[in-house]
Formats: structure tokens, sequence, C-alpha cells
């Protein structure tokens, strides 16, 4: 065993040890596993809530669109189209990982006898995937979509609103081309994200219902493509804009459409989240320098009890790398204890509120009805590592300073 490490075991911090001493072990522990818990909880929190929203505007919007053509010389987006077989054969040679949806967006005014609100209907042709729907389709059902349904589903925002109900028959005024059109249509669902920007605005509908509002029905408003992983949609995204690009210049087809993601749909979002890591780093920044006051002055406590202790260490022969060694030794055994507290309080709080989302939030303004907790073991060990290195290079100046103390003063130390 390391004489260092032996001696500071020696060195009783609580049994037997004076008032002050033990004192300056209780605080030096709480702050430690007060500053562990704390970093485990932030990390979990900002990784949780940005995994919840993020899956939420996926949900919404599709990781990578095709939208109707750009005009080079008005620098103008259609707002629909009807897509040639070379452009799908193109989206499917370039992509043939993705499912290529086509969707349906028509805006319209969704009326009661009472009241009225604008709101946009879409509908999503064949291959579309209404996984996000369905987990959070909290009343009713998911009509057959994309076959002819003259069913809609709504957002539980919406039905407080228009005091509407499973059930109930209500008005969808579309406009087109300067005229307005009339839809009798029963709400057949009810679904709740909490994502206010989305559940006021968006109504699923029947793709085939809303092609056949115009006068072609090959019009569409966009074309999704689904089934991307996370870090392939920016590059799908760009080699596809890309290919449609040449594709124009070469003549092979007679249009030229942007190719947008989500990232770009949901900026005001992402960007929101983005901040969520300057306030993990503040976080950070605020818990070591508590452990850091903590540490250094406990550690200085037991310094100045064990004044005696360092001269008669001095007298017999130690070294000043190995007196500031034995404090350093003493203070990283303060540093793991309050460690080991920390992470039992900390991870247990993580997998509580997971499993049981005792802990609420307002979804107006989170977006989210509970506390969004993500246990991730490798944040949780990187943590701990950094800590610990953290914490021992903090200690390392009060040790060195003992060192300094001259073992001829210690006898006048009282």
């Amino acid at each position: 065993m390391n004489i260092n490490v032996w001696i500071s075991q020696r060195l009783r911090a609580r049994r037997g040890a004076p008032a002050s001493t033990r004192t300056g072990v209780v605080i030096a522990v709480a702050g430690v596993a007060l500053a562990v818990a704390i970093m485990e909880l932030c990390v979990a929190i900002a990784t949780g809530f940005k995994g919840e929203i993020r899956h939420k505007i996926m949900g919404f919007d599709a990781p990578v669109a095709v939208l109707p053509p750009y005009d080079t010389q008005t620098q103008a987006t259609a707002a629909e189209f009807s897509p040639d077989p070379l452009l799908w054969d193109l989206i499917r040679m370039s992509v043939p990982q993705a499912r290529a949806v086509p969707v349906q967006n028509r805006q319209a005014i969704l009326k009661t006898d009472s009241n009225f609100m604008a709101v946009q209907c879409t509908g999503y042709g064949p291959g579309h995937d209404w996984a996000f729907v369905r987990e959070h389709l909290v009343d009713g059902r998911l009509p057959a979509y994309p076959a002819a349904d003259d069913s809609v589903v709504i957002s539980t925002a919406m039905g407080r609103k228009l005091g509407l109900s499973i059930g109930d028959r209500v008005l969808l005024y579309f406009f087109d081309n300067g005229s307005i059109k009339a839809r009798r249509r029963t709400v057949a669902g009810m679904y709740e994200t909490n994502f206010g920007e989305y559940d006021d605005a968006i109504v699923y509908a029947s793709f085939s219902a809303l092609s056949h509002l115009g006068a072609d029905s090959t019009i569409i408003s966009a074309i999704n493509l689904e089934g991307l992983p996370e870090e392939a949609i920016a590059p799908t995204a760009d080699s596809l804009q890309m290919l449609l690009v040449d594709q124009y210049q070469r003549g092979a087809i007679a249009t030229v459409h942007p190719v947008t993601t989500v990232y770009q749909s949901g900026a005001i979002f992402f960007n929101w989240l983005e901040l969520l890591d300057t306030n993990v780093v503040v976080v950070f920044v605020l818990m070591l320098c508590v452990a850091a006051l903590t540490l250094i002055s406990s550690l200085f406590i037991i310094i100045l009890d064990r004044v005696p202790t360092i001269g008669i260490l001095r007298a017999i022969g130690a070294t000043r790398s190995q007196v500031s060694g034995v404090f350093v030794a003493v203070a990283m055994r303060l540093v793991l204890r309050g460690m080991l507290i920390g992470n039992v309080v900390g991870i247990s709080l993580i997998l509580l509120q997971s499993a049981t989302h005792w802990l609420p939030l307002d979804p107006v303004m989170y977006y989210i009805s509970y506390v969004p907790m993500h246990f991730n073991l490798w944040h949780i060990l990187a943590i701990n590592a950094g800590f610990a290195l953290a914490s021992w290079l903090i200690v390392l100046l009060p040790s060195r300073l003992a060192a300094r103390i001259d073992p001829a003063q210690t006898v006048r130390y009282e």
C-alpha cells in the first residue's frame, strides 16, 4: 500500500478528531454529493427534454421534404405541384432507404355553430407511418387513411376551444383558386402532444379526400422522405438537392425543386434546444465552484487541526511531496465518499422520475406535462470521471501549502 494512502487512513477524519474537523468533513462530503447529484440531474433533464421535443418536431415534420418548384425569375416557391414520373424515379433512386410519401396540405376554416378557427388539413399518401399520431391519440380512433374518408382527427386543444367531442360533425371551408368549398366532416379522433404551435393548427384528414378538392387530383403539396435516421438527414438532403439541380440543368426535369429538412422547418425549436447546452455548462461551472469552495475550506480546516502531525512527519524525514500526497489522499477519500452519496441520490431520482413522472411541468410553457429525465450510463461515468479529475486538481494547491509548513514552527503552534 502507498505510504501516503496508509498515513491518510490513520488520520481519523471524524472519530477522535476535533469538532472543527468533523464539521469540515460533513461540509465537504455534502458539497461534493450535492454537486454530483445536480450535475447528473441536469444532464438527464437536458437530454430527456431535448429528446422529447425532437421526437415531437420530427413527428409533425418530415426528416426531408421535396417542395414545389422554385421559380428562378420571381424567386418564389409554388404552393403545390404535380410531380412527373421522372421526379419520383430520381427521388427513389437517390434515397432508396427512405419512403417517398406524397403530402396534401390545405388551409381551411374549422367551424362549429358558435365558433371557428384557422387550421391546416394534412393528408398523407400511401407509405406514411402513422405511429406518431397513434402514440398521441387520446380519444377516438385513427381512420383508415389514406383512403377516402369523411372523418378527421383534431387535437384536444381544438376540441376544448370549439366545444367538440368524438362523433361531432363540423364544417371545413377550403379556399381553392378564389373559391370556397365547404365540406362536412366527422371528428373520429383526438390527439394531444402539448406542442401548442402544432396542436392549434394541424388537422389530419384523408389524402384522397383532400386531393379531390381541386380540379386536378394529382396535385400535391410536397413529397416527404420518411424513415431516415437522424444522422442521415442532412447528407441525404444535400445530395438530393445537388441531384435535382444537376438534372434541371441537364434538361431532364423542367423545374428545380427545393429540398428542405426538419432542421429548417423547425429551426426556431432546434435553436431553442441548443440553448439548453449553455444552461448545462453554466450549472456545471456553478457546481464545480460549490465543490471547490467546500473542498478547499474543509481541507484547510483539516490541515490546521493536523499541524502538529505535519511537523512530526517532516521531522522524521517525510518530504514535502509526501506530506502533500497525504492530504491529497485525505481529500480524495472525502470526494469519493461524496460522489458515492451523490450518485445514489442522483441516479435514484432519475430512475424514479423516468418511471413515475411525478414531477410535473406546465405543458403550455414547456410543451411537456412532466419533467423528462433520460438515464445514460455513459453520461454518468463521464460526469464522475471528470468530477474526480477536477477535484484532484482543486485539492493540489491547499495540500502543497500544507507541505510548506516549517516543522520548527509547529512546536509553538496550538
